[in-house]
C-alpha cells in the first residue's frame, strides 16, 4: 500500500496539470477578495483570522471542479495508458489501488489548503494595510476555525471521490468528469428542493452546529443562526456527509474488483 501511494504521489507531483490547477485555484483568492475590499470596505475586515479563512472562498465552486477533474484523471489516465495491467501483475489485490487514489485526493486537498489559507491571510494583510477596511472583526477560537476549514473542504473532497468512482465505472477520465459535474449540479438542485439531502447544506449545518459560524460563498465568516433542531433530525447532516465519504469509495472498489483492465472502447 505504501509503495502504491508513493508511486501515485510521484505521478501527481510530476503531472503538470496538477500544478496548473493549483495555480488557477490560488488566483481566485485575490480575485474574490479584491472586489469586496473595493466595493464595500466598510463591511470587510481581512485581519487575522478573517483573511486566513478568506482563502477558503474558491473551494465550493472552483475547488470542487478541480477536484472532479483530478479524481477522474487519477483513474482515467491508468486506463488511457494501459498501466493497470503492469501494476496488477505485481500485486494480488485490487482494492489497495483504489484506496491509494483516494489517499492521493486527501493529500491533494491538504496541499490545496496549505497554499490557500496562508495566501488568503497574506492578501488580506496587504489589503488591510493599504485600504480603509473597517468591517467588523469576528472573534473565533482556533478550534472553531479548524472545524470551518475541515467542513469547507468536504464538498470538493467528496466531488473528487464521486469523479473517481465515475471514472472506474466508465473506464475513462471523461466519464468521471461527466458524472462528477452531474452530481455537483444535482446536489445544488437538491439544496433548493430537498435541503436535507444536499451535501452542500449538510456541510453548512455542520459548520454552524460544531463551530457556531458559517462560511459564505464570498469566503467571509459570520455567526450562525440555526433554528431549534433536536432529536434524530440533528444527526441527518452528519449521516449525509458520512454516506458521501464512504459509499463512492466502496462502489469504486467493488466495481474495480469485478472489471477487467480494458479501457473504454
Amino acid at each position: 500500500m505504501a509503495t502504491l501511494l508513493r508511486a501515485d504521489l510521484f505521478k501527481l507531483r510530476k503531472r503538470a496539470l496538477g500544478w496548473v490547477m493549483l495555480i488557477i485555484m490560488a488566483l481566485f483568492v485575490p480575485l474574490q477578495m479584491l472586489p469586496s475590499a473595493f466595493v464595500s470596505p466598510g463591511n470587510v475586515n481581512y485581519g487575522f483570522p478573517n483573511g486566513l479563512l478568506e482563502g477558503l472562498a474558491p473551494l465550493p465552486f472552483v475547488g470542487t471542479l478541480i477536484m472532479i477533474i483530478l479524481g477522474a484523471l487519477l483513474i482515467g489516465s491508468e486506463y488511457s495508458y494501459d498501466t493497470w495491467k503492469n501494476m496488477l501483475t505485481r500485486r494480488a489485490g485490487r482494492v489497495p489501488f483504489i484506496l491509494s487514489k483516494v489517499l492521493v485526493l486527501v493529500v491533494a486537498t491538504v496541499i490545496g489548503l496549505t497554499v490557500l489559507l496562508p495566501l488568503g491571510q497574506l492578501v488580506g494583510l496587504i489589503l488591510q494595510s493599504t485600504l480603509p477596511l473597517h468591517g467588523p472583526v469576528v472573534s473565533i477560537s482556533p478550534g472553531s476555525a479548524l472545524l470551518l476549514i475541515l467542513t469547507q473542504a468536504l464538498l470538493p473532497l467528496v466531488a473528487g471521490f464521486i469523479a473517481l468512482m465515475g471514472a472506474v465505472i466508465g473506464r475513462s477520465s471523461v466519464a468521471g468528469i461527466v458524472i462528477g459535474i452531474a452530481w455537483f449540479l444535482v446536489d445544488a438542485l437538491l439544496g433548493g428542493l430537498f435541503p436535507a439531502l444536499s451535501l452542500s447544506n449538510a456541510t453548512v449545518f455542520l459548520q454552524a452546529q460544531w463551530s457556531g459560524f458559517t462560511v459564505a460563498s464570498s469566503g467571509s465568516i459570520s455567526p450562525a443562526h440555526l433554528g431549534a433542531i433536536s432529536g434524530p433530525m440533528a444527526l441527518v447532516p452528519a449521516l449525509i456527509v458520512g454516506i458521501y465519504l464512504v459509499v463512492p469509495i466502496i462502489v469504486a472498489a467493488i466495481v474495480f474488483r469485478q472489471r477487467d483492465m480494458l479501457g473504454a472502447s
